[in-house]
Order: structure tokens, then sequence, then C-alpha cells
């Protein structure tokens, strides 16, 4: 396993997606220096820039980056290989089949957790520049709670874009359907539906998500339509067996399904 990991991991630092994913993971650090760049036009409204980070995370890490990193890199996972035409060869090694795509999986998590992780540290660390280290130090534990938010995101999100990537023609498309249309919209919908999407879990345990609520219109619509509340605990348990589920799956896929690759 961890000579498959290794090879996957130089394999992976050598391919343009990985390239292009860590460019995409600089833009909220480039939005976090702008803000600082106007943190004198902030303070003529009464706002400060280290408590915009909730938002920022929010938005770019957790609806953004984190499904948009999960879709490219899990729907390689088999689908890549089916479309180069080596899945054959790297099935045929003295390795057995699952372990060789948990490593693939395991390989995706990584990369993008490192992406991300180091994007997130970034950007915390321009927006509380004012605070001094001091309040670096003092919310550091946010920072990090929000990282283990997010790798538990990938754990989830990848091999179940893998198996997308599998069993689909269009893995991609489909994956930014349900991603950016299922979970980005039904999750903020009042009631017991939202319990029907994975980042609805991530809600639960993301560190800022209190900071970023809606305001009245949401509050009356949960009165009118009552949601289920769901323990941090809980949603760690589903999260975890979601993870092990879609891994599984994804990672007996190439031994349950026959693939035919078209000849050129």
């Amino acid at each position: 396993m961890a000579y498959l990991l290794k090879f996957f991991l130089r394999d992976g630092l050598h391919s343009r997606r990985t390239l292009w994913l860590a460019l995409l993971g600089f833009v909220p650090v480039g939005c976090a220096v702008l803000l600082w760049l106007l943190k004198a036009v902030l303070r003529d409204f009464d706002i400060s820039l280290s408590t915009l980070f909730p938002q920022v995370s929010f938005a770019f890490y957790l609806h953004f980056l984190l499904p948009l990193m999960s879709i490219f890199i899990g729907s390689a996972v088999i689908a890549d290989e089916v479309e180069e035409r080596t899945l054959p060869y790297l099935l045929t090694r003295p390795v057995a089949r699952p372990v060789f795509m948990l490593a693939k999986i395991l390989t995706g998590v990584l990369t993008a957790g490192f992406i991300l992780f180091i994007s997130l540290g970034m950007t915390y660390t321009i927006m509380v520049l004012d605070k001094g280290f001091g309040g670096w130090l003092s919310d550091i534990s946010m920072l990090f709670r929000s990282g283990a938010v997010i790798v538990l995101g990938l754990l989830v999100y990848v091999p179940l874009f893998g198996i997308f990537g599998g069993l689909l023609k269009r893995p991609v498309l489909l994956g930014f359907l349900f991603a950016f249309g299922w979970e980005g919209s039904v999750a903020f919908l009042p009631g017991n539906v939202k319990l029907l999407t994975v980042v609805h879990y991530l809600h639960v345990l993301f560190p800022q998500m209190k900071k970023v609520q809606l305001t009245d219109a949401r509050t009356i619509l949960n009165i009118l339509v009552p949601a289920r509340e769901v323990s941090a605990g809980v949603a760690v348990l589903i999260l975890i067996v979601l993870a092990a589920l879609f891994i599984v799956l994804c990672a007996a896929l190439p031994s349950m399904k026959e693939y035919r690759l078209e000849r050129e």
C-alpha cells in the first residue's frame, strides 16, 4: 500500500489536473489579499477583516473548492484509466484490485486535502493579520476544525464521484449537477429533506456555520416546516459510514464491472 501511495502521489504531482487545481486553490487567497488591501474601506463600514473569515471559508472552501476538487479528482479514479486504456495493465499487477483502487482514492484525498489546507491556512493568516500573533493563535483551533471537516468531506465525496466515474459516461457533468444542484440547494431548504445531502452533515460540524446562518426568513421557514436536529456526534458517525460505504464500493467496482476499452 505504501508503495502504491508513493507511486500515485508522484504521478499525480506531475499531472496538469493537479496543477490547475492547485492554482484554483489560490483563488480565495487572492480574494483575502484583495480584502486586506481594502481593509480601510471596510473599517468605514465598521467591518473587521477577521470577521469575514467564516463567510469566506464557508463559501469558497465548503461549498466551492471541496466539491469541485472532489469531482475532478474522484471522477478520474477509474474513468481516466478506462479512457487511456491502461486499466487492464494496472489491474493485472500482483496487487488485489480493491487495494489498488483504495490507494488511488486515498491519493486523491491526500492531494486535495493538502491543497485545500494550505490554501485555507494562508487565507486565515491573511485575514487575521490585524489581530497579531496572539489573535492568530487564539482562533487556530477554528482553522484545524475547518480543515478536519474538509478532509472528512473529501473522504465521502472523492469515492462517491469515483463511483460516478466508474459507472457513468459523463461523470464530471453529472457530478456538477449533484454537487452544485442537489447538494448546493437542498441543504438550505427547511424541513428534513436536507438530511438526504452530504453537505448538511458537514454544516453541523463546520465551526463557522453559526456565523453564516441566514436570519429571520430561515427562522420563520424552520418554524413552519420543522426539521430534525442532528448532533455533531451523529453527523460524524453518518459521514464515517458514508465514507466507508463509498470507498468499499468504489474500490470493488473494477472487480464487479467489466470495462470495454474503445479502440482508436
